[in-house]
């Protein structure tokens, strides 16, 4: 016959469900969010729960874009824009409920501020999205009515095919994953290249009409768009944009 388990008392399973309370733990880091909130608003658990409101859809919808002629330059407006963002990338449920069309309208908003530290930050938060739903090829088309901005958009899509093949050939995973090599004479890991939503080869180079009410700063003398002074990149100058992608291969 087994022996009877001791009964415990009141105050010893209050104790026992207060631990176990305190010591949860779950892949959405409630706590923790709780915490990164608790600097932000006066009620973080609050804001944490309504980060969980499912409505109008689970996917957050793309904020409304700034037309490219008000985002140009304007370092300010494209902080303003990114207000907490640092805070919300380190909530599991905000995560989940972010996409990859956010996150290159995103990028767009840096690049054409012309600030472009957060450039490289976006990029590897995009980077170690390891969703499906976030693979390069699966960037839905924003059919972007604005074509200056529909043009930085499909470049900076396949610019960052480019970048992404640059990780996986050093060895870098999306799934933290890394394959490191012990010494430099050994040859890289193989890997599988990453390509990039059909939509892009299908946006036009901008054309100089569209260039016509921008800052003269903002257009040199062959009718570019400048965003970026001596800029090199293959990819913009196909649609008629001189910039630099430095930030986007940041490791």
């Amino acid at each position: 016959m087994p022996p009877r388990r001791l009964k415990l008392s009141f105050r010893l399973r209050l104790l026992r469900i207060y631990y176990r309370i305190i010591h949860f733990r779950s892949p959405l880091k409630l706590r923790a969010s709780a915490v990164r909130l608790r600097h932000e608003h006066p009620r973080p658990w609050l804001c944490l729960l309504q980060l969980f409101n499912p409505f109008p859809t689970w996917l957050y919808p793309v904020p409304e874009p700034i037309p490219a002629k008000e985002m140009l330059g304007n370092v300010s407006l494209m902080m303003a824009r990114r207000n907490r963002i640092v805070t919300l990338r380190n909530i599991p449920v905000w995560r989940s409920r972010d996409t990859p069309l956010r996150s290159l309208y995103r990028l767009y908003e840096s690049i054409a501020s012309g600030e472009y530290a957060p450039m490289g930050q976006e990029t590897e938060y995009f980077w170690y999205q390891n969703r499906n739903r976030w693979d390069l090829h699966r960037i839905e088309d924003p059919k972007d009515p604005d074509p200056i901005r529909y043009a930085i958009l499909a470049c900076l899509a396949e610019e960052l095919v480019n970048a992404f093949n640059w990780r996986l050939s050093l060895g870098m995973r999306r799934d933290h994953k890394h394959i490191l090599r012990e010494a430099d004479e050994d040859p890289y890991p193989a890997y599988a290249p990453v390509i990039g939503p059909a939509w892009t080869k299908d946006v036009p180079p901008i054309a100089r009409d569209n260039l016509l009410k921008l800052p003269q700063e903002f257009v040199n003398g062959e009718g570019k768009l400048v965003l970026e002074e001596n800029g090199k990149s293959e990819i913009f100058a196909r649609r008629n944009i001189v910039t630099n992608v430095g930030w986007l291969y940041t490791i």
